[in-house]
């Protein structure tokens, strides 16, 4: 027989009526890792809170680690994070790129405002000399 807070094995009776493994509340388990054994277990999912946790505790089966299947998981996360940082190195590298790139058009921005600045006032300035040409001021 089981008693609350010691390791089962009710699995017969740790279900709740969609089959999920079940705690005392009913409520659907939580998995977590032993960090002592670092086999996997079901607990009640109110555990962070002491007043509503009801110590539910059972073994997931077969779930015993496998050393082997976690030097390989650790291996591809690092190889995730290595290929991680090369792609955050070279978007690094690309905004650079991008915000010298931005520089250089907005220089040319500015220097073509000034042109046409430079375009319109000698426009204005002919106008001028082409009306007091008309009217014989000039």
């Amino acid at each position: 027989m089981s008693q609350r807070g010691a390791s089962s094995s009710r699995s017969e009776n740790a279900q709740n009526s969609l089959g999920e493994v079940a705690c005392y509340h009913n409520a659907p388990c939580v998995t977590n890792r032993s960090r002592k054994s670092g086999r996997m277990f079901y607990g009640c999912p109110h555990w962070k809170d002491p007043s509503k946790n009801c110590k539910f505790f059972m073994w997931v089966e077969g779930a015993a680690v496998d050393e082997v299947d976690e030097r390989r998981e650790i291996l591809r996360l690092e190889e995730s994070l290595r290929l991680a940082e090369a792609k955050a190195e070279r978007r690094k590298k690309e905004r650079k790129i991008i915000e010298e790139e931005l520089r250089r058009v907005n220089q040319d921005v500015i220097a073509i405002r000034q042109m046409f600045i430079v375009v319109f006032l000698l426009n204005a300035l002919l106008l001028v000399v082409m009306l007091m040409n008309r009217w014989g001021m000039y």
